[in-house]
């Protein structure tokens, strides 16, 4: 009878163990999400399908870059449009943290032409998406970074700015921000003349 009993157990064992093989599901890698329904981040994608209505966001408030001066513009950003006098072309960090400095009656104002970009300002001026809208402060940040090299690529790079835009009239619209008497835009469109 013990034998019996025995062999029950290791059928009953095998079957569960020949059952359950066949309920396993080896997922290739990068396939997960059409198992589980996650999609994987990808900030660049957010960033050129949003790219347009920021760009429009931030023209449709912006306010004339003169009157913001006065008005004292806030660390965290104000949406700005202006015209000036390039009156400085500045490289740095081997050509990848250009800038130049414009004249925006009698104040000089700095204007971010890339490649590398310092701060959130595009980001934190739009809303079309907020904190919220991402999974932790890395996406957020991610973001914040795709969409400055979206506007590097789209509004910067086709301009070729370079030491001959001395001189030069520009006019502009972007995210200024302050620090005592420094300004910093950021810019979302640009025309040289």
């Amino acid at each position: 009878m013990k034998m019996k009993k025995n062999i029950a157990w290791i059928l009953l064992l095998a079957l569960l163990v020949f059952g359950l093989s066949g309920c396993v599901k080896i997922i290739d890698k990068g396939t997960e999400s059409q198992y589980t329904g996650e999609v994987a981040f990808d900030a660049a994608a957010d960033s050129s399908s949003d790219w347009a209505q920021i760009v429009e966001e931030i023209t449709g408030k912006a306010q004339d870059i003169s009157t913001a001066i006065e008005a004292g513009i806030p660390a965290d950003g104000a949406a700005v449009t202006g015209t000036g006098t390039v009156s400085e072309f500045v490289s740095k960090a081997s050509g990848k943290k250009n800038s130049l400095v414009i004249d925006v009656n009698g104040t000089a104002v700095t204007m971010q032409i890339g490649s590398i970009y310092s701060g959130t300002a595009i980001r934190d001026a739009q809303t079309l998406k907020a904190f919220g809208s991402f999974v932790d402060q890395t996406q957020w940040s991610e973001y914040a970074k795709a969409l400055n090299a979206e506007m590097h690529a789209q509004v910067v790079e086709p301009l070729a700015i370079d030491e001959s835009v001395q001189g030069k009239s520009i006019t502009f619209t972007g995210v200024a921000t302050g620090s005592g008497a420094d300004i910093t835009v950021t810019p979302v469109a640009i025309t040289i003349e």
